[in-house]
Formats: C-alpha cells, sequence, structure tokens
C-alpha cells in the first residue's frame, strides 16, 4: 500500500483529533524528536485541511472537546470539557424527538494570550464550518442534525448542543476541534449570523452571495491560516515555529500551555519539547536519514526494507522494530461516470484481473490481508459473507465477453462501439510518484493485458493528483483509507451526496436505495441493527464494484531506542506527543 495516501480524515475530528486520551501515570519528557512525513501538510488548519500528513501536525497544535482512547475500546473522553457530554433526549417542544447534549469547558483551558476558552469560541469554529463558502464542503454535510447551540447565559463556560434527530455520532461530531475566535475572525463577522440562520443547505445556499460571509471565508481560506506561524493558533501543546516549504516543519512545546497542569492525565501527554516534522518525498532518502540518525520514527516502512533492517544487526542497537495491524485499506477506485466502465460486468472483470497473491507476495512479502470491503476484518460489523473476486482471467473475458467488449482488430486488446464511435479498453491508471506504487502498477498491468484491458499507468506529484481526484479527473487510481476504529458512518464516503468535487465519493457511486440505507445506519441507535444495516451497505458496495478492494495493511514500524513509545493499530501507528526520552 502505498504511504501517501488520502485517507478519511473526517472521521478523525473527534476520533483522532488530539489522539490522546485519559488514563492515570507519571513520565518525563523532553528533547527533541524528529520524525518524517512524505508530502508537506496542504494545510494547517483543522477545519479545511485534506491529507494525511496535514493532519499529524495539525494534531499535536489543536484541541478539541474530546479525545479518544487509541486502543480498544476506543472511547471518547475529555480534554477541553471538565467531562464526557450529558445527553438527554429531547421530549417536547420544537425539537421533540431529537438529543441535547450538555457541555462544560474546563476553566482552567486557556489560549495563547491567556483568554479562557469559551463557549463563543465553539460556537464560531461550528459556524466556521457551516459557512457555504469556507472549503470545507466534506466535513460540512456531517452537521445535517445540528439545530442549534445554546450558550448559558450565567456561565459562557457551559453550553447545549441541539440535534434536531438521532444520529449515533452526534457525540463525535459535536466534540470536535476548538478554534479561537479571537485569532481567526477578530472583527467577529461571523457573530453576525445565529446557527439557525446557517443549519440547512437552503439556508447556507442563500447565504452564499452574502458580503460578510464571503469577506470572512475568503479570510479564513487564506493561506496565512493555513501555514504562517504568526496566524495558527490551537489550544493543543504545541505551536508552529516555522514551515519551510519541501524541507521541515519545526513544532514547539508551549511552555505555558494550560494543559501542563494536568500532566497526571494521558490525555495531556507532550513529552517532547521540540518536534522537527522533515519533509521527506522518497522513501529510499527517508530510509537512509533513519540510518544515520536524522530521524527517530519511520511508520508504514516497506515491506522489503523492513526485512533487510532486520537483518542489520548495527541499526538494531538504535532502533526498535515492530508490526502491528494498521485500520485501514487500500483499493482501486474507478470513475462510474465514465461510460466504458458504466456496466457492472466490467467493474467485475476488472477485479478478477488484480492478481492479489501476486501483489502480496512481491510488494509486502506476503504480509498484507486481502479484504473485501471498507470494513477492517477485525471489526464486528465487518461482512464476512463477501464473496472474493479471486484472480481469474477466465472469468474476467467471460465478464467482458457478455458486455460486448471483443478485440475485433486483433491488437491484442478489447473494444467496443459507444456511441456509435469504436472505443478502446483502455484505463489511465493514476498512481503517485512511489516506487511501490509503481511495482504493484506493473502487475496489475500484466494481469489486464491477460484480458485485453490496456492499463496506462500514469504517475503524477501528489498534490497534483489530489487536485484532478477531487475534481473526479481519473479513470482509475490507486488509494488506501483509514479505517475509523469504531463503526463510522458512511455517508462520507458513500452516499451521492459526496459526489461532488472534492467529495469523498469521488467514483460516483450510489442511488436513492443506497442513500436511504446509509442514512437509516446514521439514525439507528441500536448498534446490532445499525452492524447488520451496514454489513447490507458492505454488499451491495462489493456486489456493484464501484472500488476494488486490495487489503488491510501491515504496519511496520522502527522507533529510536532513545525514547519509549507504544505502537498503536490507529495511523500513523504512534503518538508523536508520547515519545518520552529514555533518561
Amino acid at each position: 500500500m502505498n504511504k501517501r495516501t488520502l485517507y478519511s480524515l473526517l472521521f478523525s475530528i473527534v476520533i483522532l483529533s488530539t489522539a490522546l486520551l485519559s488514563c492515570k501515570g507519571k513520565a518525563k519528557g523532553g528533547g527533541t524528536l524528529n520524525i518524517r512525513i512524505s508530502a508537506d501538510p496542504d494545510k494547517l488548519n483543522p477545519i479545511t485541511l485534506t491529507t494525511n500528513d496535514a493532519r499529524k501536525v495539525a494534531d499535536l497544535m489543536f484541541a478539541a472537546l474530546n479525545g479518544s482512547n487509541p486502543v480498544p475500546d476506543y472511547s471518547l473522553t475529555p480534554y477541553i470539557i471538565k467531562e464526557n457530554a450529558k445527553i438527554t433526549e429531547i421530549k417536547e417542544g420544537e425539537y421533540k424527538g431529537g438529543i441535547k447534549l450538555d457541555y462544560e469547558i474546563r476553566e482552567d483551558a486557556k489560549w495563547d494570550n491567556g483568554t479562557p476558552i469559551t463557549s463563543n469560541d465553539y460556537v464560531f469554529t461550528i459556524k466556521c464550518i457551516l459557512n457555504p463558502k469556507v472549503n470545507c464542503e466534506p466535513l460540512r454535510g456531517y452537521y445535517s442534525w445540528l439545530a442549534d447551540i445554546v450558550v448559558d447565559s450565567a456561565n459562557p463556560l457551559k453550553f447545549s448542543v441541539i440535534a434536531n434527530k438521532k444520529y449515533y455520532m452526534i457525540e463525535d461530531f459535536a466534540g470536535g476541534y476548538v478554534m479561537p475566535e479571537y485569532n481567526y475572525d477578530p472583527e467577529k463577522i461571523m457573530r453576525k449570523f445565529a446557527i439557525k440562520d446557517m443549519n440547512t443547505d437552503a439556508k447556507r445556499s442563500a447565504l452564499r452571495e452574502n458580503a460578510d460571509i464571503n469577506k470572512f471565508a475568503m479570510d479564513f481560506n487564506s493561506e496565512k491560516f493555513q501555514r504562517d506561524p504568526a496566524f495558527i493558533a490551537g489550544a493543543g501543546p504545541y505551536r508552529l515555529e516555522s514551515w519551510t516549504t519541501g524541507q521541515e516543519l519545526v513544532l514547539v512545546k508551549k511552555d505555558s500551555w494550560w494543559g501542563n497542569t494536568h500532566a497526571e492525565d494521558r490525555t495531556f501527554w507532550a513529552f517532547p519539547k521540540r518536534i522537527k516534522v522533515k519533509i521527506i518525498n522518497d522513501d529510499n532518502t527517508a530510509m537512509t536519514a533513519m540510518k544515520d540518525g536524522s530521524i527517530d520514527n519511520y511508520v508504514a516502512i516497506k515491506a522489503k526494507d523492513f526485512k533487510e533492517l532486520e537483518k542489520n544487526e548495527t541499526f538494531k542497537d538504535k532502533f526498535n522494530l515492530s508490526r502491528i495491524g494498521r485500520l485501514g485499506y487500500s483499493f482501486l477506485g474507478i470513475n462510474l461516470r465514465n461510460e466504458k466502465f458504466q456496466d457492472v460486468r466490467v467493474r467485475k472483470a476488472m477485479a478478477h484481473a488484480v492478481d492479489r497473491d501476486k501483489i502480496n507476495e512481491i510488494i509486502s512479502f506476503g504480509e498484507s490481508t486481502k479484504t473485501e470491503s471498507f470494513a477492517h476484518s477485525t471489526q464486528p460489523h465487518y461482512n464476512k459473507n463477501l464473496k472474493a473476486y479471486e484472480f481469474s482471467p477466465e472469468k474476467a473475458a467471460q465478464l467482458l465477453d457478455e458486455a460486448g467488449w471483443k478485440d475485433t482488430d486483433g491488437d491484442g486488446f478489447r473494444d467496443k462501439v459507444l456511441n456509435g464511435k469504436k472505443t478502446q479498453l483502455v484505463v489511465e491508471y493514476k498512481i503517485p510518484k512511489d516506487e511501490t506504487a509503481k511495482n504493484q502498477g506493473l502487475i496489475i498491468q500484466e494481469g489486464f493485458k491477460k484480458v485485453g484491458i490496456d492499463l496506462k499507468i500514469v504517475e503524477k506529484e501528489w498534490t497534483i493528483m489530489v487536485a484532478e481526484l477531487d475534481k473526479h479527473q481519473f479513470e482509475m487510481y490507486n488509494m488506501g483509507f483509514t479505517i475509523s476504529p469504531k463503526m463510522s458512518d458512511p455517508k462520507q464516503q458513500w452516499h451521492t451526496s459526496s459526489a461532488v468535487p472534492g467529495g469523498s465519493n469521488n467514483v460516483g457511486w450510489g442511488d436513492a436505495a443506497s442513500d436511504k440505507l446509509i442514512e437509516d445506519i446514521g439514525a439507528e441507535l441500536n448498534l446490532e441493527k445499525r452492524q447488520e444495516m451496514n454489513k447490507q451497505l458492505q454488499q451491495r458496495v462489493h456486489d456493484e464494484v464501484p472500488v476494488i478492494f486490495l487489503f488491510n495493511p501491515t504496519n511496520r514500524i522502527a522507533s529510536s531506542k532513545k525514547f519509549e513509545i507504544e505502537n498503536i493499530m490507529i495511523a500513523p501507528g504512534v503518538l508523536y506527543n508520547e515519545f518520552k526520552t529514555i533518561k
């Protein structure tokens, strides 16, 4: 699986927003931690960022109402708030049948300028998400349940979030990041609008041309709030000291961070004094940097490289090596808007033409696990009845014949008349510039050729590739997706409302029936019923093949023996704030 993958970022607003949890213990920190990411963060604004590398950095700088336990049971824990939300059903009035979540912010929770974090900051943050011109369209869809936020008139640290319907992930999304109003909206423009002015698609559409909405969004989306250390402010333990594009970002722990007084609670652990985030695109260069001590941790190491490290006694004197399963999956996305792929028999043929066993053997040394679904095979809602699309050129050829794709000109590749024009069965396959992705593509190309499909591998710079996927400018691509530790809402990836430019359903799958099933899953509070409904959705996705599922990966991790650190299944596999210097 290519390490430079676009992961599911939206569920991490709470599940991974702090990647910090509550548990008692003593630990001492200090020193500098050197880590590697494969590309510059696209942004360092927790609402508008879209890449996994950006999330890794932002998680260290911003804080949320809730954290989460990064090991089973993955439960929510209080972070900015005193305790988890008190949740009650609304039994009368305008929002009868909905839910009320009562919160209270800690008295000692402070911004960097020393002022308290208040309910107004939370309300401001939610308004940023609801602002129709702020660049967070995929995230915005997760707040369709939001009716209002009521601030306690007698206590600015207390507020209630009102949901107009039942949704099983309300607490997760309500407990997300909080951003300082004084920094991101010094003119208090968003105070001109109430939550009720912005809480539906129709209301937001009516505001799209509003001068104040546009003025705020233009500033909020601007580069200064995405990458300038002077304008990026959060409630987390670290601040951005510098960012040299293509080289490194430097984070420094805040001496006066409010969380320091809670050091006994693991939620607030932040051991390194400095974290240098080195931008190293090339894996071989990163491997060299680790061997010479320039970086202290390397996750998602290629299987071949890891095998070699295990034989290197000198290296093992300085680094701990470990393997752990990772909550994620790799896949091939197919653009269903393209007429060549609208017949499901063609997509099934493509699935049967992918030799996953060969990919696993050659690329992953047999360490990856084949998967047939967007749920992880270890999760209770994984549909174990899904039948694998095993490698079978014979089945693939039969399906293509049935779909009318035949080699009529003897060139070895199939063709068909579409809209009166002879069309070759050529598949443009976009991958990031990466040796592993290229080698995997060559194996897929070989399998496709056996059945008469001409696979053209197109390598792209990462940022360019992401932009083209957002615009649906692709035929097939290779990517990875992070899986939520808990059952996530499938709306982000599979609902047709996400099949828009910039949305996660870039393959364009779904219809009214699948949308209803997804919405019913969101509204079902009974876990067992929700699991069964999720399995039904998995079956539909499997049967209609909008993507070809590949593997659940194994995370191979090397960490310097200068530090003590626990490996976890949640990406990236470690918590950078928890690297504790061994004295």
